[in-house]
């Protein structure tokens, strides 16, 4: 089975972004199952590591705007396909620069990505039996497919792969030829919003399947009041949305692959190392782990309700908060008054690898305090179970949907504290109460829990892309 995928963001950069970072890993995935995917994003000389490396196999011609790109590729990194055209994609940033007005362009420049990727399987003869969209930058092959590209292209399904919602590009009206979309479809049924062309809409739109990163998110988003009235456009769709949960990779996040040690002893181990980090007596005492990074959601604001109230447990918090954080001197003073009691760890410490960190500190933890996450996939709780770390998070929370809530009951299976709402201040202290409580005085369930997340709950990328194969089966490619 062959697939081309269009993204754009994707490959060896020198700063892999979180798109970035999924695309790869369903890239690896799909090879791993056995299927050919064709990966293209493009080539900017100034983030791509070891640029020079990389050589041209193909030039051409798009349809759409009729201009030139290249095909460029490496040995070092065979599983991506890079397309380069001096005038877009010479660069020094993806959408623009940081904190500032996008590109105005950028619907030219996407557009033009998608429209050189089917230039090139045209050309070359890639039989791919799907095409996948990742996020605005890559909804536009849907449509391009289905006009430009109809001559060999028109069936061939569509699979638009949606991050967060939350990311969208909207242009001009007048801009509707030149991105390849067919006029009559602009319309609120369509692709309109508001006035303008909206890139996810379109995206939809053309779409055979929308798939978001967790079955949760993708309830979310129908049963949400979106704004701009997207809410309707999406449950107009209702049948074309699939949640898939995004998968994390083990050999990154499980701290104890190597050693293969029984799960308990690679956690007390983990909890000693953090111990002599923080140089705080952890003996028998439950470590929290908050994580305050740009999918927190409203995690700050409740740990910082209920904070007091923690204070009174025999609970040791570690904060993990960018330094350019507006609460980080809320922490770090609090943690400078009561060092026993909370220690923060700057995220924005370039001096150190973010993700080895995180990993150790999270195998040294507990409990992961993630109250109202800003979706998609939550993949902080999945990390966290991976190093054997139980999540105290909401039922609400995408991933919680495939997650056993911890109830005298359900102790041999669970492995999770869960509240029905996180934003409730009241129900995160109480079932953090709970965990202290099952931590201290139920040693034999806590173990099992642990066990339960560490081992009997392993979501890796593979199974990702084994669910998306199997929508493509059902669907007859």
């Amino acid at each position: 089975m062959n697939i081309l995928v269009v993204s754009p963001e994707a490959g060896n950069w020198l700063h892999t972004s979180p798109l970035a970072t999924a695309v790869n890993r369903m890239t690896d995935a799909f090879a791993s199952a056995g299927v050919k995917t064709l990966t293209c994003s493009p080539f900017y000389k100034s983030l791509i590591i070891d640029a020079e490396n990389y050589r041209c196999i193909y030039s051409g011609t798009e349809k759409l705007q009729g201009k030139p790109f290249q095909i460029m590729v490496s040995e070092k990194d065979p599983l991506h396909t890079y397309i380069y055209n001096e005038e877009y994609f010479d660069r020094p940033y993806v959408y623009g620069p940081p904190e500032a007005v996008p590109y105005p362009d950028n619907h030219l420049r996407f557009a033009f990505l998608a429209s050189a990727a089917l230039a090139y399987i045209e050309a070359t003869g890639f039989a791919c039996k799907a095409i996948m969209g990742h996020e605005w930058g890559g909804a536009l092959a849907g449509a391009l497919a289905r006009t430009v590209y109809a001559d060999f292209a028109r069936d061939i399904p569509f699979f638009f792969n949606i991050h967060n919602i939350t990311y969208d590009f909207h242009v001009m009206s007048s801009e509707i030829e030149k991105i390849g979309l067919p006029r009559e479809n602009y319309n609120m049924d369509g692709y309109e919003f508001w006035g303008k062309v909206s890139l996810l809409k379109a995206g939809i739109l053309y779409a055979t399947k929308v798939l978001f990163p967790s079955a949760g998110y993708r309830d979310a988003m129908l049963y949400t009041n979106l704004p701009g009235g997207l809410s309707g456009f999406l449950n107009r769709n209702a049948d074309k949305l699939i949640g898939v949960q995004f998968g994390v990779s083990y050999q990154v996040w499980d701290f104890n692959g190597t050693d293969n040690l029984p799960i308990k002893e690679a956690k007390h181990r983990a909890k000693v190392a953090l111990q002599q980090k923080f140089n705080t007596d952890l003996n028998d005492r439950m470590v929290m782990y908050v994580h305050l990074d740009s999918e927190a959601g409203n995690t700050s604001e409740t740990l910082a309700t209920v904070l007091s109230d923690i204070t009174r447990l025999d609970i040791f918090i570690i904060v993990g908060i960018s330094s350019r954080n507006p609460d980080w001197e809320y922490y770090k003073d609090f943690s400078s008054q009561y060092p026993t009691i909370m220690a923060v760890h700057d995220l924005a410490d370039e001096t150190v690898d973010g993700t080895i960190v995180l990993r150790d500190m999270l195998a040294g933890s507990d409990v992961l305090f993630a109250a109202s996450l800003r979706e998609p996939s939550s993949s902080i709780i999945l990390k966290a179970m991976a190093a054997g770390t139980l999540p105290l998070t909401g039922r609400s929370v995408g991933v919680a949907t495939m997650l056993v809530d911890y109830t005298l009951e359900t102790a041999g299976e669970a492995n999770a504290f869960l509240v029905d709402d996180a934003n409730a201040p009241d129900q995160m202290l109480r079932r953090t109460k709970d965990a202290e409580n099952v931590f201290k005085t139920e040693s034999a369930d806590w173990d099992k829990c642990v066990v339960n997340a560490y081992s009997g709950f392993h979501y890796e990328w593979c199974r990702t892309i084994s669910k998306y194969v199997l929508i493509l089966g059902e669907l007859g490619f």
